[in-house]
């Protein structure tokens, strides 16, 4: 099973910037940023700081054995060092997001996080946001040219979640290592999408855990990669945070003809157990959930079936649903391309 959950804020806090909220902006930012009259010696005092915060309850209902990985999907990325780490803490204290610009130079808000401040009237502690090292969670980026990041980040958000941590939530905190924002050497700078992009590559928090149900009954296997999948009972429209069974007819494309008064299509089928789902995002391509263990098919007496989780998908765009089998050693993908679309609850 997998869900998301989208920020409730983000921004970006900047150390040659001590004083400036970018809360609204539609980047964030991690790394190294100097002032444009600053020489590279400056490097070691321009650290770029993300936070990121998302509702997160104690007692959520979310199993015990769940794994949370954080999604940013990359801008642009300048200078990153190959192999360059990027850690994520827990924040130890409240801030606020603040209504400030930092690219679009709008305006220089007060009312909001910056590297000296977690909000209008309350400073840090320590200036570039208080933080706890007592859990972390690291990505290596080892991919080049660079791309999207997920880091896994079960370690703070789980004991969150169970209600055993020591730490209130606040968020999390992104930076480089210590050692590496005191290089002068090291200018690398990440820009990533932030929850006010206008587009969909928005930040979230992936939550999957292991939960496919498999019982077949008296439902016969696919005899081969020639079979018809048909939706039982796809929507149209979904309301953002529904949640829905989705059931496939899984029958032979052109039955034998009997001369009985037996259906034609008789042969109800069910998929393999190592079948899979994905979800795209129909105009832009973006892969939502892939074909992994969490999007495994489910199986019961009626049929095979996946549940369909609307939660963390953007209002107002269209979906496609693609199909991956494995059967007999062998991997096809049937000719199904289903779409919905997902409305808020206006």
């Amino acid at each position: 099973m997998r869900t998301y959950i989208t920020p409730t804020q983000d921004a970006t806090i900047y150390q040659r910037y001590p004083s400036s909220n970018s809360g609204l902006d539609e980047i964030l930012e991690v790394g190294k940023l100097i002032k444009p009259l600053d020489g590279n010696n400056m490097y070691a005092s321009g650290s770029v700081r993300a936070l990121i915060n998302f509702d997160i309850a104690s007692g959520s209902a979310y199993p015990s054995t769940a794994k949370y990985y954080l999604k940013l999907y990359l801008a642009t990325a300048n200078d990153v060092n190959r192999y360059q780490e990027i850690e994520a803490y827990p924040v130890s204290r409240s801030w606020v997001e603040g209504s400030g610009y930092f690219y679009q130079d709008v305006q220089n808000a007060t009312d909001g996080v910056s590297w000296q401040s977690a909000s209008a009237d309350q400073l840090w502690a320590t200036s570039g946001s208080d933080f706890t090292t007592a859990v972390s969670g690291t990505v290596t980026l080892s991919a080049f040219p660079l791309t999207d990041i997920r880091i896994e980040v079960t370690d703070i958000i789980a004991p969150v979640v169970s209600g055993s941590n020591t730490t209130p939530w606040n968020g999390l905190l992104l930076k480089f290592p210590t050692t590496d924002e005191q290089d002068s050497r090291n200018k690398g700078n990440l820009k990533f999408f932030s929850s006010n992009t206008h587009t969909v590559f928005g930040p979230r928090l992936e939550i999957v855990w292991s939960s496919q149900s498999f019982s077949t009954g008296s439902l016969k296997p696919i005899p081969n990669s020639n079979i018809t999948v048909t939706p039982k009972n796809l929507k149209e429209a979904y309301t953002q945070g529904e949640i829905d069974k989705i059931y496939f007819v899984v029958r032979d494309p052109y039955p034998d003809k009997r001369y009985d008064e037996k259906q034609r299509y008789r042969n109800q089928y069910y998929f393999p157990s190592e079948s899979y789902y994905r979800i795209v995002d129909q105009v832009s391509g973006v892969v939502l959930q892939d074909f992994d263990p969490y999007s495994a098919i489910d199986c019961d007496a009626t049929g095979s079936y996946i549940t369909l989780d609307t939660t963390g998908l953007d209002v107002n765009r269209y979906y496609d649903i693609d199909l991956k089998i494995k059967r007999g050693g062998l991997v096809f993908f049937p000719e199904f391309t289903y779409t919905f679309k997902v409305d808020n609850d206006d």
